[in-house]
C-alpha cells in the first residue's frame, strides 16, 4: 500500500466526551483535506469507569469499533484505522490491554498516551517534582510493556511548568533513553499548538511540544512522528503542518508513514 503524505493517527469523537463530531465527519474533512490514513483513537475506557469523565463507557466498545469500521466502505481511497489512546494502569496487568484492545476485537493499534498517574493522588500538584517523577516512570513502565506503537505528547507533564529546571531535564532524558532503547517514537502533538499558550520568563511558548524538551530528544536521536489530536473534524490535520516544522528545527524527520505500515503489516487491509 502506498502512502500519501498526510498520517494521522491521533483522533478523537464526541464519545470521548469532550470532543465533537462523529467518525464520518472526521473521514469527511480528512478527505477534503488530503489525508491518506486516518487513525481513530478515542480515550481507552476501563471496566470500572475510572478516568470516566474523559471516555466513552467500556460498554460502547463495540459501537465504537463497528462505527469505525463502517466508514471503509463509504471511503474507499481513505486507509481507516482503528485504535485506541491509553492510560496505562500496571495494576490492571498487561493482559487486560492484550485482550480487551486486540486485533481479535477489531483495534489496529493502541497509543501509550499518560493523563492519570495512577496511584499517584490527582489532588498532588501538577507542577511537583513528584509528579514529573511519577509521570516520567509510568511512561516508561507502559513503553516497557510492549504494547504500544508509539507516545502521545510525551512532553504534556511538563505544560505549566513556568521554566525549564535541571530537575526537567533530567525526566527528559530518561524518557529518551527509553524511546531509543525500546524503538518507541514520541509524538509533537499538535493540538498542543492550538491551546492557550504559557506566559513564561522566557516568552509565551505553547504548553507543549516545548523546545526545552525536544531538543534532548534531538540529542537522543529519537524517532518522532506528529499527530494532530483532534477534538473536531476541522482540526484532523489542524496545526499538523506546524509541528512538522517544529521538528524540523531539531532534524527531527516525522515517521507517520513508517508506523502505519507497521500497523497495517497485521491487518486485513491490502
Amino acid at each position: 500500500m502506498k502512502f500519501g503524505k498526510r498520517v494521522n493517527l491521533h483522533t478523537h469523537t464526541a464519545r470521548c466526551g469532550h470532543a465533537s463530531g462523529e467518525v464520518v465527519e472526521y473521514c469527511q474533512e480528512a478527505i477534503k483535506q488530503g489525508i491518506a490514513v486516518l487513525g481513530f483513537s478515542d480515550h481507552a475506557p476501563f471496566p470500572d469507569d475510572r478516568f470516566g469523565d474523559s471516555r466513552m463507557d467500556f460498554s460502547e466498545l463495540p459501537d465504537y469499533v463497528r462505527d469505525i469500521s463502517c466508514m471503509r466502505d463509504l471511503f474507499p481511497d481513505l486507509t481507516i484505522l482503528t485504535g485506541v489512546e491509553v492510560d496505562f494502569v500496571p495494576s490492571l496487568g498487561k493482559a487486560f490491554y492484550e485482550d480487551t484492545y486486540s486485533h481479535e476485537k477489531g483495534f489496529d493499534y493502541r497509543i501509550l498516551g499518560p493523563h492519570f498517574i495512577d496511584p499517584l493522588p490527582r489532588d498532588t500538584p501538577p507542577l511537583s517534582i513528584e509528579y514529573a517523577k511519577a509521570y516520567t516512570e509510568l511512561t516508561i513502565k507502559g513503553m516497557q510493556s510492549g504494547l504500544f506503537d508509539y507516545v502521545a505528547h510525551p512532553d504534556m507533564f511538563t505544560a505549566r511548568y513556568p521554566s525549564w529546571t535541571p530537575e526537567l531535564r533530567k525526566f527528559a532524558i530518561e524518557l529518551a533513553e527509553a524511546s531509543k532503547t525500546l524503538d518507541i517514537p514520541f509524538e509533537i502533538n499538535a493540538y498542543g499548538l492550538r491551546k492557550s499558550w504559557i506566559n513564561s520568563p522566557e516568552g509565551d511558548r505553547p504548553q507543549y511540544p516545548w523546545s526545552c524538551f525536544w531538543e534532548v530528544m534531538a540529542e537522543y536521536g529519537v524517532r518522532m512522528v506528529v499527530g494532530s489530536d483532534a477534538h473536531r473534524p476541522c482540526d484532523v490535520w489542524g496545526n499538523t503542518d506546524d509541528a512538522i516544522a517544529f521538528g524540523a528545527i531539531f532534524a527531527l524527520a516525522p515517521e507517520n508513514a513508517n508506523v502505519s505500515n507497521k500497523i497495517i503489516q497485521h491487518l486485513r487491509l491490502d
